[in-house]
């Protein structure tokens, strides 16, 4: 670190030079002059002098330098501080970013929420589907049944035409007992839904309870 000195200010330096001066005009009449300093104090005296005078052009460099050194620092700063945002500004942003990161965890927890409905949902609809696909399976066994009773009625329309005759003889045997009793136990009044498109007929009867007690029963409609 740099060492202040000792300085002599301008008015000392011009009294010594003074002096100086003083004593060498005074040289010349040294014989007159008694108690005075010689020359060679004289040559110290100004030796002296120099050297003060050159430690403080030193001292003037040296200092120039370090305010030169200052300035580039101060500049440094400025430009610094200039770069830099301010407290108010980084707050702002400080405050911006939290209210962001709130807004983002609310956003969070809405779709959190909406995940979990969807979830639900979705358990919902596979419940749902698995139902119809039990329903699906029941009216592929409905469809089957229906084939099989048409195949087998197909089978039985043709076993009826061969007894066709038979039967009306029958009916001629059996005179007003009109009650068609079918195949698959059931019998039809005249005027009924199937009474004109039962062909398979293995009995007639007067009456309905004659039918019933023959182990008939009436049509569901």
């Amino acid at each position: 670190m740099y060492t202040t000195r000792i300085k002599p200010t301008w008015k000392s330096l011009l009294v010594a030079m003074l002096s100086v001066m003083f004593i060498l005009s005074g040289c010349g009449n040294s014989s007159e002059v008694s108690g005075g300093p010689s020359l060679e104090e004289v040559q110290a005296i100004a030796q002296e002098q120099e050297q003060q005078i050159a430690n403080l052009q030193e001292d003037n460099e040296q200092l120039t330098a370090e305010v030169m050194e200052a300035e580039e620092k101060i500049n440094d700063l400025e430009e610094e501080l200039i770069s830099q945002e301010s407290i108010e500004e980084l707050e702002e942003k400080v405050t911006k970013n939290e209210e962001e990161m709130a807004s983002l965890s609310t956003s969070n927890d809405e779709l959190n929420e909406e995940n979990e409905e969807l979830t639900k949902d979705k358990e919902e609809l596979t419940k749902k589907v698995a139902s119809l696909e039990d329903e699906k399976k029941e009216l592929i066994e409905e469809v089957q049944a229906v084939k099989s009773e048409r195949e087998e009625g197909q089978s039985s329309a043709q076993e009826s035409n061969t007894s066709d005759q038979t039967s009306q003889d029958n009916s001629e045997d059996q005179g007003s007992c009109e009650i068609k009793g079918s195949e698959s136990g059931i019998y039809h009044v005249p005027g009924s839904t199937y009474y004109d498109r039962t062909k398979n007929v293995v009995q007639y009867f007067c009456s309905e309870s004659e039918a019933e007690n023959a182990g008939y029963r009436a049509p569901k409609r």
